[in-house]
């Protein structure tokens, strides 16, 4: 009598958090919608995030440009000296120069890396768009809601997303804002497991802008320890040419 108490109880239990935990989708809809929703985030052809961001390593300054739909491309200077660079121009992606990090992303060896092709290229190359999510059917990425998590002092969903060719990454969402917190993600490397946190803080609407875009994130993991990077500007629909996305060989 008591395992059937225990197992009717468990259902119950199950049947409840399936009915008050949201779809993936939904989630990514209240998310889309906190920021500014999706007519504001139409109205953005192109833009510029200019940041610095600061490590165990010293300072670096990252520019990156996206012209929409599909173009990509980032500037990164390491204490006042040329890093990493990368350029996608829609169909091709080429990243080049040392090592560094860079505001919203990792640093990596670019030149001495195998470049992605096809739609894990495109992936790559949008990851660090704002509006990543609004592009995540179209790219095939799916997401499984895992249940609800603390991060810091609020409780948010805690959503596992998948790319067709396996790669995955969790991303967390306040429960009350519908904002992004953090990202988690675990790649192998040929140094080994590789993994990474990012906090998203400070949500503001940049002038000229009328979106939210966190003005402060923080990256843990890697042999730069923790990396804060601090946006300094954004600039909106400055009719970027598809001459600066151009890949130069």
């Amino acid at each position: 009598m008591k395992r059937i108490f225990v197992s009717l109880f468990s259902f119950i239990a199950l049947g409840s958090f399936a009915q008050s935990t949201p779809t993936a989708d939904a989630i990514i809809d209240k998310y889309v919608t906190a920021i500014g929703g999706r007519e504001a985030i139409d109205k953005i052809k192109d833009i510029t995030i200019s940041t610095t961001s600061e490590n165990q390593r010293g300072t670096s300054e990252t520019e990156v440009k996206y012209k929409f739909p599909d173009k990509y491309a980032m500037s990164m200077y390491f204490n006042g000296n040329p890093g990493m660079t990368t350029v996608y121009d829609g169909k091709t992606l080429k990243t080049s120069g040392g090592f560094g990090g860079r505001g919203g992303g990792g640093g990596a060896p670019g030149g001495n890396r195998p470049q992605p092709e096809g739609n894990a290229a495109k992936i790559q190359a949008m990851r660090s768009n704002p509006f990543f999510e609004l592009m995540y059917k179209d790219l095939g990425i799916t997401g499984t809601v895992q249940g609800t998590e603390k991060v810091g002092d609020k409780d948010a969903y805690k959503v596992e997303f998948s790319t067709a060719d396996g790669r995955k990454w969790t991303d967390y969402f306040d429960v009350a804002s519908g904002l992004k917190l953090k990202t988690f993600s675990s790649n192998e490397t040929p140094r080994g497991k590789f993994e990474s946190t990012v906090l998203y803080e400070n949500y503001k609407k940049f002038k000229g802008t009328e979106v939210l875009i966190p003005a402060v994130s923080k990256r843990s993991g890697g042999q730069m320890g923790e990396i804060t990077s601090e946006v300094q500007s954004v600039k909106v629909n400055k009719g970027l040419k598809d001459s600066e996305f151009e890949i130069k060989e």
